[in-house]
This record gives C-alpha cells, sequence and structure tokens, in this order.
C-alpha cells in the first residue's frame, strides 16, 4: 500500500502498488472500524497480498494477508524516516502511462536492505534508490570517466562539475573546470557509479561506512536539486 485517504466516517480509499507496477485504487469499507479486518494497514509499511475485485475504476477490498510486517523499520521512527524517503522517491515518478515492473522490485528491494539495519547502511541504500531512479526524473549523469580526457580511473576522480555534467579527474583540474565544481572525493564517485550501474538482482548488500553512506545519499540530493528541483517531504526526517 503506498497511500490512503478517508472516503467516510467508516471507510478508506487505499492504492497499493502491484508487482507488475501498476497502481492499483481499492475502496476498503469499514477500514476505520475498530474491528475491522484491514487493521494490519493502518500503520507502517507492508508487503501483502491483497485480494480484491475490479474492473474499472476503483476496485473493491475484499481481503488482505500480510507476507512482511517490515518490523525492523516500523519499529524505529529513524529508520520508518528512511522508509518514507525511498517510498517518496518512488511513488513520485508513477504513473499510468509509464508502467514497469522495476519500480516495484526496487522499493521491495531497498525495503529488505533497510529491514536488515545491522547489515546495511541505511544512507547509502537511499542513496541506491535515488541513483536507480535519476534516468526516471530526467537526469543524466557521468560518474564513470573524465569529461575531457576519458580517463575511467576512480582513484584519480575527486570533483564533479555541473559544468560538464560529470566527473572530471585531477590531472584536468585548473581554474576553468573547478568552476561549479563540487569536490566529492573518489571513494563516493566509485559508489555513486556501482550504485548506478549494478543490476539490482545482484545487490544483496550494502555495507558501507556510515560516514561514506552520509556523503553518498547527500551527493545524490546535490545532483538532484541541480538537475530536478524535486522537493521530498521525507527528506527533512533524515537528520
Amino acid at each position: 500500500m503506498i497511500r490512503q485517504t478517508n472516503y467516510s466516517e467508516s471507510s478508506r480509499i487505499i492504492t497499493i502498488l502491484n508487482e507488475e507496477g501498476v497502481m492499483v485504487p481499492l475502496m476498503a469499507r469499514g477500514f476505520n472500524k475498530p474491528k475491522s479486518s484491514f487493521i494490519v494497514l493502518r500503520q507502517g509499511f507492508k508487503e501483502a497480498l491483497f485480494t480484491y475485485n475490479r474492473f474499472k475504476g476503483i476496485g473493491t477490498l475484499n481481503e488482505v494477508d500480510v507476507i512482511s510486517h517490515f518490523k525492523g523499520i516500523n519499529e524505529d521512527f529513524e529508520m520508518f524516516a528512511y522508509g518514507s524517503y525511498i517510498m517518496e522517491y518512488v511513488t513520485k515518478i508513477l504513473n499510468d502511462e509509464d508502467v514497469t515492473p522495476k519500480d516495484y522490485e526496487l522499493l521491495m528491494k531497498a525495503f529488505k536492505l533497510l529491514e536488515k539495519k545491522d547489515e546495511n547502511e541505511k544512507n547509502a541504500t537511499t542513496a541506491m534508490v535515488a541513483a536507480k531512479l535519476m534516468p526516471r526524473y530526467g537526469i543524466e549523469i557521468n560518474v564513470d570517466e573524465c569529461a575531457l580526457c576519458g580517463s575511467r580511473e576512480y582513484n584519480v576522480f575527486s570533483h564533479y562539475s555541473f559544468k560538464y555534467h560529470s566527473v572530471v579527474c585531477d590531472h584536468c583540474l585548473d581554474e576553468e573546470t573547478l568552476e561549479r565544481s563540487v569536490h566529492i572525493g573518489n571513494r563516493i564517485i566509485y559508489l555513486a557509479a556501482y550504485m548506478k550501474n549494478a543490476r539490482l538482482d545482484l545487490i544483496n548488500s550494502i555495507n558501507v561506512a556510515p560516514e561514506n553512506g552520509r556523503k553518498l545519499l547527500k551527493f545524490t540530493e546535490l545532483i538532484y536539486d541541480e538537475y530536478a528541483g524535486v522537493y521530498f517531504k521525507a527528506r527533512r526526517l533524515i537528520t
């Protein structure tokens, strides 16, 4: 379930994201009643099997069987904030004209990584989602080779240039190329390239130092601020 809104005193309209990446609006009658069978949906994130009837427009929800309660996320305010941020990245680009199961797959992958908070760094997990979704937001960046000489040696990448929309290697840095450039660091640029290029099904853990995770997320946020100009409400919850 990706969103919900009250329809009447006792009922709500919920929207679910199915495995094909399709948003499905459903009428959940009696949702607000104390003994409703839908009570499991009232708070937190859930992966669930939804049984419903629908021909056109809004369907009718009949039954819910929860697959995952994501307790590690829902019972920790900080992790819930990161989950909300990830959810917002995904839901902002959802539309009926551009449907892909990759949106559902990315959301589930991120939540399952976030759920294992002792094994995966929360900032880097969020940055992975941001990096994977950049093309959907109309963002194309080059973090693979120097814009000027074509070097692909990450150990000499330290700056990202908004003038060239690319990394610039240390050998090509001068007064002109430093204009509208920011220092990122070679480790963070390497991580950004990995998150951008690695196949999602091969990312089974994101175990990086917390400081590198924070820097990576700040870099992806900087890219979104510059190229997309999208405001994410949940971002203010991240400390």
